[in-house]
């Protein structure tokens, strides 16, 4: 509310500075700004109020002020699997890169010289995926190999004088933060799905399409692994599904000996 005796104060300041006594319009006029002043201020006085009771609730309510936030640690989760199917860059990918390329003219000495699939990232290791085209549909060598950011790598190949042979095989390796599964699958694909012999939940990747120099394309798959794999083959893998655009099964193999292959039933 507006002080009266204030607003009396303030017309007969006036009146004194401006030689005239205020009439009632001016006295209303006065008033006004007055309210506008007050209006103001209180407005004001609300915002600052609101910020302080959130800031100090628990005050209010007898209780010590929140400790303050502590940013969380970082995550220790392993970044996601990156395809790539450009060229390979960077100077660890592109050893593994050339020691796989070795690896398949080992393996392919009549066939045509080694191509890149695909390459990337997966728990935190690089990887690259190569084949070498059989120049009469035959004899067909292809190879994976992986590679510590900070050194140490492996690189396994496959492949005989009759491959491809089947609808889809599968090689792999396994350790203890990660394993691995890859090889050839019928061009009528789309997906491969990966089931595993202890529970864990399936891994489903899109086939990498290797061009018309191959009578079938490739796939490979990384799945997260908590420890080391106990078990007579040592190898999670169980089963794997290839399937059509439609979802149908186009062709399936399961693990048999020797450990950390695939074949047809």
């Amino acid at each position: 509310m507006i002080d009266l005796h204030e607003t009396l104060q303030e017309l007969a300041e006036a009146a004194v500075r401006e030689g005239a006594t205020p009439g009632p319009a001016d006295a209303i006029r006065r008033g006004r700004q007055r309210r506008r002043r007050v209006t103001a201020g209180i407005g004001s006085l609300v915002v600052v109020a609101l910020v302080a009771g959130i800031a100090g609730i628990g005050r209010l309510a007898g209780q010590p002020p929140p400790p303050p936030v502590v940013p969380a640690a970082p995550s220790t989760t392993l970044p996601r699997v990156v395809v790539n199917t450009g060229p390979v860059t960077g100077e660890v990918a592109s050893q593994l890169w050339e020691d796989t390329k070795r690896a398949l003219r080992e393996c392919a000495r009549r066939s045509g010289g080694p191509r890149l699939i695909a390459h990337g990232t997966a728990y935190g290791y690089f990887w690259v995926l190569g084949a070498t085209a059989p120049p009469s549909g035959k004899g067909m060598c292809w190879s994976s190999g992986e590679a510590r950011p900070g050194g140490g790598s492996g690189v396994g190949t496959s492949g005989s004088a009759n491959s491809p042979s089947r609808k889809v095989v599968a090689s792999g390796s396994q350790g203890e933060t990660n394993g691995s599964v890859y090889g050839y699958v019928t061009k009528r694909a789309a997906t491969v799905r990966v089931l595993f012999g202890d529970g864990r939940p399936p891994v489903q990747v899109p086939v990498l399409k290797a061009g018309a120099a191959f009578p079938v394309n490739f796939y490979i798959a990384f799945y997260p692994q908590p420890g080391p794999q106990r078990g007579p083959s040592g190898w999670a893998v169980d089963q794997l599904v290839a399937l059509d655009p439609s979802g149908r099964v186009v062709a399936r193999c399961r693990q048999r000996p020797p450990p950390g292959t695939c074949t047809e039933p």
